[in-house]
């Protein structure tokens, strides 16, 4: 009986693997032996999808391979890329390099986005770090993501975000070097692109995407752009699961319409909004009272600006021997020095960063304890 089932069972594996075709097999052997890692990740994945559905027995012992070597893999990446940073392809014509790299990534402060973007992020940085587990059942985590919004809204910093969660290279294209006015170059030179980072587990960051991905019925736009645009479609859908292609915009008008369902994911980047305003300045050293009283001024803007702002006000304390509260007050919203009670908060908090007591602040600035708590609660909010 058990001979018997072991033979109904090699006859089910015979007739479960023949319907892969000869070609399938042949053409994933000549991928392993070609060292070509990418476009054999890719037609394995879905030779073991085929698998599943055919109910072959190859499909788990296929599946946990490809999980193991993929993480196997990604360590080697990351090992490699301390050492080997510059190797980036580059412009045949001026030499420059055609992306620039960097590893290990680092975050400056914790990024601050909207609701719905810190969300999606997240999802798609779980998918990344529980690979192996989609893999095993069939799946894939989320290999291409667009990120649309105003200028200045974290979408560059979301990229950075992504490199550094997943501990992977963050390899960044330089587009001044990649757009080249002779025919062809600049197709070529984005195809170089493309291939240096599918060839090893990275984030591929293609930031000012609408300069490549136009609207192929823009009249307005030169044959060779518009021949990129093929180039990128393909590169999208046969984008390996081993790297994350990142392509962030400011226009999403002007992509081509073939582009957007391309991508596994897309997250549109909202305006600025006061309460983001206000956590970043809380987070970049501003108290409750000076973030609340600044934010209504750049709400809406780009969260970079705010940013650049506590910057030059640091500077300024540097320079010019002034408070923080008096410097980013006098670059920010500048009419409030004027204001007669602002200035006494402005000595307030100079004194109380001095330790003094409300009692002996009211003394030196000859006014009642009570007062100095009042103007405080009243221009701060945060007693």
């Amino acid at each position: 009986m058990c001979n018997t089932q072991q033979q109904m069972q090699h006859r089910e594996y015979i007739v479960s693997t023949s319907l892969a075709s000869n070609a399938e097999w042949i053409a994933l052997i000549r991928e392993g032996c070609t060292g070509n890692a990418s476009s054999f990740q890719l037609r394995l994945s879905r030779l073991i999808a085929r698998l599943r559905r055919e109910k072959s027995p190859l499909t788990e012992v296929l599946s946990k391979g490809l999980a193991e070597a993929m993480s196997s893999r990604q360590s080697l990446s990351r090992d490699s890329a301390i050492f080997q940073p510059s190797l980036s392809p580059v412009d045949s014509d001026s030499n420059l390099p055609l992306t620039t790299v960097q590893f290990p990534v680092q975050m400056e402060h914790t990024p601050i986005w909207a609701p719905e973007v810190d969300s999606g992020l997240k999802t798609l940085v779980n998918e990344w770090k529980n690979a192996e587990l989609l893999i095993t059942a069939g799946l894939e985590p989320s290999r291409t993501i667009l990120l649309s919004g105003p200028p200045g809204v974290g979408k560059t910093l979301a990229a950075t975000f992504l490199a550094n969660q997943l501990d992977l290279p963050l390899v960044t294209l330089n587009l001044a070097a990649a757009v080249n006015s002779l025919l062809g170059k600049t197709g070529n030179n984005l195809a170089k692109v493309l291939a240096h980072a599918q060839s090893q587990p990275c984030v591929l960051l293609l930031d000012e995407f609408d300069a490549f991905a136009k609207r192929r019925d823009d009249g307005q736009d030169i044959g060779e752009l518009k021949r990129v645009v093929n180039v990128l479609l393909q590169a999208i859908d046969e984008w390996p699961a081993t790297s994350l292609l990142v392509a962030a915009t400011n226009h999403e008008e002007l992509l081509d319409r073939a582009i957007f369902r391309r991508f596994d994911f897309w997250l549109r980047f909202p305006e600025s909004t006061p309460e983001q305003i206000t956590a970043l300045l809380m987070q970049l050293g501003c108290d409750h009272g000076l973030a609340i009283k600044i934010a209504p001024t750049f709400a809406g803007g780009p969260l970079s600006d705010v940013s650049k702002l506590v910057t030059r006000a640091k500077r300024q304390v540097v320079l010019h021997k002034t408070t923080f509260e008096h410097a980013i007050l006098d670059l920010a919203i500048p009419e409030y020095l004027n204001d007669d009670e602002v200035k006494k908060y402005l000595e307030i908090k100079k004194l109380k960063s001095e330790g003094k007591s409300l009692r002996d602040i009211g003394k030196a600035l000859n006014i009642h304890a009570s007062t100095v708590s009042r103007i405080l609660r009243r221009i701060s909010k945060e007693d």
